[in-house]
């Protein structure tokens, strides 16, 4: 397979944990950093053609499940009305080589107990709760404009990351400073089901590896856990 070379990339989410340990490994003299909203039509627009950019790493997201519950609305904006703005930039300016993705396993729902290798990539899509099913929303949305329009499309289905510089709410950081205050640490269900976890850097370097050999129109995953909602 030949390898992709991108000429500039927009990394989306890149002050977020597992997009800035990806912007760090990918990092050169030219790295600029702007803040703003993904659901900007105007700027994502403004973006990609002043920077002329031809290759697209899409992060950005409201990724937090118990927060889905309480304000379902705004994983809504984020993570299927943003999406749907970058791509129709994407299909405007027309100069997009490549087009990564991130996803999660959590599209599937929970895995059933004796699996044992997983989810298969063309498995039906179940999710279990409002921030699942916004990410569900989107892939279907990046499947259509591949289809659609075109764009040369990679889909990512990783599980639970876990590295430093990560948010406090999350699972393992929780659960260590819990731990250190003496307080209880909350478990759903009954204590018997299970997480894989995926370290920072290792994730990073797979999407180096998915940006220069990943072939387009493929959906790749990580296997995940049992019977068990990811962070």
């Amino acid at each position: 397979m030949a390898t992709y070379e991108p000429k500039n990339i927009l990394i989306t989410g890149a002050a977020g944990f597992i997009a800035f340990h990806v912007a760090n490994r990918l990092s050169s003299p030219n790295l600029k950093f702007v803040k703003g909203d993904i659901r900007s039509a105007d700027l994502v627009n403004y973006l990609l053609i002043t920077e002329s950019i031809d290759t697209i790493m899409h992060f950005a997201a409201q990724t937090h499940v118990d927060k889905s519950f309480d304000n379902s609305f705004e994983f809504t904006k984020n993570n299927i009305y943003g999406t749907h703005v970058l791509l129709e930039a994407c299909k405007v300016t027309g100069q997009i080589r490549r087009f990564i993705h991130v996803s999660t396993d959590e599209v599937y729902g929970e895995t059933e107990e004796d699996a044992v290798v997983g989810n298969d990539e063309a498995l039906q899509l179940l999710p279990t709760n409002p921030y699942s099913a916004t990410k569900a929303g989107a892939e279907m949305l990046v499947m259509d404009y591949g289809r659609s329009y075109g764009l040369p499309v990679i889909t990512t289905r990783g599980n639970n990351v876990y590295g430093p510089n990560q948010f406090l709410e999350k699972l393992i950081p929780k659960f260590i400073l819990l731990a250190m205050r003496g307080q209880p640490l909350p478990i759903h269900g009954d204590g018997s089901n299970v997480r894989s976890y995926l370290y920072c850097e290792d994730v990073a370097e797979a999407f180096e590896v998915i940006l220069h050999k990943g072939g387009s129109w493929s959906c790749l995953q990580h296997q995940d856990q049992k019977g068990m909602e990811s962070d």
